[in-house]
């Protein structure tokens, strides 16, 4: 029991010296880099009150960036001409302190948009409550990706649920998008229209198609 007491007491006190830290690192995962497209994140750290000067520089002390990218000042910047999982170690600096932090900068191919299911078919009767909200899943080939949708009809509105497909280590398959039904004084009669999913630098839109019945009372 001495061993695991003395474990748990090391790992505690570890993160309160990193808590205590006058510089610290606020970013511990680079976004995901598309060959061939423009690329920029922020390195991001914290200063506390004790540190007076504020500004921090970076520095790469081991590994590389892949070609086409450069570290320019706090950004990573530039179009990656180089596929394959960049792992890196920066320093960041200012006149009373420094950190170090291991990243991982991952360089692929263009993302790709999944939804489910492939379509929605909604029937409504004039006059009645508003349909359930129908729901739609979004998957990625890329974590964390955050997508756009847009309807064009004033009956349909999708709500995703954060906009982005999972982390890794999330518990989600992918991200809920709600669709509300907004029938209005549509008349009897049969109505389509398409959801479209993009994602920036993303490889082609997703169109879903939605069909919406209107009945008689």
């Amino acid at each position: 029991m001495s061993s695991f007491r003395n474990a748990v007491l090391a790992a505690g006190l570890a993160a309160c010296a990193a808590a205590a830290a006058p510089l610290v690192f606020r970013t511990r995962e680079l976004p995901w880099a598309a060959f061939g497209a423009p690329y920029r994140t922020t390195i991001e750290t914290l200063v506390d009150g004790r540190c007076v000067d504020g500004g921090v520089g970076l520095t790469i002390v081991s590994g590389r960036l892949p070609r086409g990218l450069d570290l320019r000042g706090i950004e990573i910047a530039g179009i990656p001409q180089e596929f394959g999982a960049f792992r890196l170690r920066v320093r960041a600096f200012n006149g009373c302190a420094a950190a170090t932090s291991d990243l991982l900068l991952q360089v692929t191919g263009r993302p790709v948009l999944r939804t489910s299911p492939a379509e929605i078919v909604v029937e409504y009767h004039a006059g009645a409550a508003a349909p359930e909200p129908a729901t739609l899943l979004v998957k990625s080939t890329w974590p964390g990706l955050e997508y756009a949708v847009r309807s064009g009809e004033a009956w349909l509105k999708a709500n995703p649920q954060s906009g982005a497909t999972p982390s890794p280590g999330s518990p989600f398959a992918g991200d809920t998008v709600q669709l509300e039904i907004v029938p209005g004084k549509l008349a009897p009669g049969d109505y389509e229209t398409a959801l479209v999913f993009s994602a920036a630098n993303g490889a082609a839109p997703v169109n879903v198609p939605v069909r919406l019945r209107v009945l008689d009372k």
